[in-house]
C-alpha cells in the first residue's frame, strides 16, 4: 500500500560541483601562495645581503684602532693609507723613550692584501649570524718595516746604553760570610738588547699599534746563569785551595794572617774554570809583608816613660824577615792547609813587636837624648834605675853621634879608643868604661878629661869624636846595669 509524504517535508536542495570545489582548494592555495611569496622575499633578502657582504664589512669589525663597520674594501683601503701617513708610535718602558714615524722607521703594507684577509676571515653566504657577533680583524694587519726601524732603534739604544748598566754573569767569587767560594747569581741590569727592542716595536707596527711597551724580555741577557753546573764544580774545587788558616807570628805578636780570604785573591781561574795558585799574587804580598815587618833602619816614634814624644830612625837594631824563607813558608802552608799559629823566619829579631812605625824594643833598654844631652836606662818594668849629663859629639859633620837604634855591642874595662883627628893626626884615650854601639867605635865612656857636662858644651869645642862621654862615676855606674844586646836608642 503506498502512502503520500507528509504535507510539510520539502525536498533538500541539491549541491553543485563548482561551489564544492571553492570550498575544498582555495584556503590551502592562499596559504600556500603567501607562504611562497614570503619565502621568496626572503631568499631575495639573503641573496641580496650575500652579495652586499661580498665586498664589505660585518657591523661591528673594527680592524686596529679603525671602526670600519660596513664599508667597502676599497674604503678601508683608503683609510689605511690615510691612517699610514699619519702613523707613529711611541716607545716606552725600562727608562727608555723614543717616538717614531712611519717614515722613520720605514712602515709599509698592502693594504689590498690586508683588505682581502680581513675580508675572508668572515662568510657574506652567512651573514645573518655573522652580524650579530663582533668582529676584530686586527691581526689581519700586516704593516712591516726596513732597515730604517732597525737603524733608528740602534742608534737610540747605544746612546740609552751608554749610562746604563750593563748585565753581569753568574761567576765563581769568593763570599766573605760564607767563608768559602760560591757561585754568585748573575744579574740583567738595564742595558737594552736593540735586536729585543726592535722586535717589540715591530711588533706594534705590524698592527699599527700607537704604542710599544718594553718589558723585562727587552733588556740584554747574561750569557751565563748560575745554574751552570760548571760554575758549581769550580767553587768546589777552588775551595779545597783555601784551607789554610795560619797567624803569622812576630815577637809574639800576629803580624798578619793567612786565611781563606786572602788566599782567595791568589785563586785565579782559567777559561774552563779550572781553579789554581796565582804564585805570582802570592809573591807580591809576600814581599809587601817582608817590606812592611822589617823595622831595621825605619823611622818609629815611641813615648818614652817620662812622657816625651820621639821619633828616631836608621840603626842596624830591629826586625829583617827572611823573604825567601816567609814565601816557602806560606807557599807549603797553603798546599797543606795549614791551621794555627806559625813564626815568621827573620834573619834579625828584636825584643818586641808592635808593627811599623812604632816601638819594636822591650821597656829595658838605654835611651841617648842629644838634644837633652841626658842618658837615661829604664829597666825591664820601665822603671828609671840610672840617669846622667853627658857630652856628644861634636856636630861637624864629621864627628856627629850617630842616631838609630842599635845593640850594645860589648863591654869592655879598661879599654883604650883610637881614632884620627880633622887634621889627620892619630889619637889615643885611655878609658876605664867602654860601652860601644856602633862597631867598636862610638860608644858610651867614661870622659875624665871633661870639666862638666850636659847643655851645650857639645857645640862649644867640647864635643867628641863621636862618642857619649859621661862622668867617670855615672859611667862606672852604667857599666854595672847595661849589658851586652840591650837596646841603644840615640835620637835628638
Amino acid at each position: 500500500m503506498k502512502h503520500a509524504a507528509p504535507a510539510d517535508q520539502t525536498p533538500a536542495p541539491a549541491s553543485s560541483p563548482e561551489t564544492t570545489a571553492r570550498r575544498r582548494f582555495s584556503a590551502p592555495k592562499i596559504i600556500g601562495i603567501v607562504a611562497g611569496s614570503i619565502v621568496g622575499l626572503l631568499l631575495i633578502a639573503y641573496v641580496a645581503g650575500s652579495l652586499y657582504f661580498t665586498d664589505r664589512f660585518m657591523p661591528n669589525t673594527v680592524l686596529g684602532d679603525h671602526d670600519v663597520s660596513l664599508k667597502t674594501s676599497s674604503e678601508v683601503q683608503a683609510i689605511l693609507d690615510d691612517a699610514l701617513s699619519d702613523y707613529t708610535v711611541a716607545v716606552s718602558g725600562q727608562g727608555f723613550s723614543m717616538k717614531l714615524s712611519a717614515k722613520d722607521a720605514g712602515v709599509s703594507f698592502d693594504g689590498q692584501a690586508i683588505v682581502a684577509d680581513a675580508l675572508g676571515n668572515t662568510n657574506p653566504w652567512l651573514w645573518p649570524l655573522e652580524i650579530t657577533r663582533e668582529h676584530d680583524e686586527t691581526d689581519s694587519l700586516a704593516a712591516s718595516s726596513g732597515s730604517s726601524l732597525a737603524n733608528a732603534v740602534r742608534t737610540a739604544v747605544d746612546e740609552f746604553n751608554a749610562t746604563a748598566t750593563p748585565p753581569t754573569d753568574a761567576v765563581v767569587a769568593f763570599d766573605e760570610q760564607k767563608n768559602a767560594f760560591a757561585v754568585q747569581p748573575e744579574a740583567t741590569g738595564t742595558a737594552l738588547d736593540a735586536d729585543a727592542v726592535a722586535k717589540a716595536i715591530g711588533s706594534a707596527i705590524a698592527s699599527m699599534q700607537p704604542t710599544a711597551k718594553l718589558t723585562a724580555d727587552a733588556l740584554q741577557q747574561p750569557a751565563v746563569p748560575a745554574t751552570d753546573p760548571k760554575l758549581q764544580a769550580a767553587a768546589e774545587a777552588a775551595n779545597q785551595l783555601v784551607k789554610a788558616d795560619m797567624q803569622l807570628m812576630m815577637g809574639g805578636d800576629v803580624a798578619a794572617e793567612v786565611n781563606p780570604a786572602l788566599v782567595s785573591t791568589w785563586i785565579s781561574f782559567d777559561e774552563s774554570l779550572t781553579p789554581s795558585l796565582d804564585e805570582e799574587a802570592l809573591v807580591a804580598w809576600a814581599k809587601q809583608l817582608e817590606v812592611a815587618c822589617d823595622t831595621v833602619g825605619t823611622e818609629r816614634t815611641y813615648t818614652r816613660p817620662d812622657g816625651k814624644v820621639i821619633t828616631v830612625a836608621g840603626g842596624p837594631y830591629g826586625w829583617l824577615t827572611d823573604g825567601e824563607a816567609l814565601l816557602e813558608l806560606v807557599k807549603e802552608g797553603v798546599a797543606n792547609g795549614t791551621v794555627g799559629a806559625v813564626d815568621i823566619p827573620c834573619k834579625t829579631t828584636g825584643t818586641a813587636y808592635n808593627g811599623a812605625g812604632a816601638q819594636d824594643w822591650s821597656a829595658r833598654y838605654c835611651d841617648i837624648d842629644l838634644s837633652e844631652q841626658h842618658v837615661r836606662f829604664y829597666d825591664e818594668t820601665g822603671t828609671l834605675i840610672w840617669e846622667a849629663p853627658c857630652v856628644s859629639g861634636t856636630p861637624n859633620g864629621a864627628h856627629n853621634t850617630p842616631t838609630g837604634v842599635f845593640w850594645l855591642n860589648q863591654k869592655a874595662s879598661p879599654s883604650v879608643l883610637k881614632g884620627t883627628n880633622l887634621d889627620g893626626s892619630k889619637y889615643e884615650s885611655a878609658v876605664r868604661y867602654w860601652m860601644p854601639f856602633v862597631g867598636n867605635v862610638i860608644g858610651l865612656h867614661d870622659a875624665d878629661w871633661q870639666a862638666a857636662f850636659g847643655g851645650t858644651l857639645y857645640q862649644q869645642g867640647r864635643g867628641s869624636h863621636g862618642c857619649v862621654n859621661l862622668p867617670v862615676g855615672s859611667a862606672a855606674d852604667l857599666f854595672g846595669i847595661i849589658q851586652s844586646g840591650d837596646v841603644v836608642v840615640c835620637h835628638w
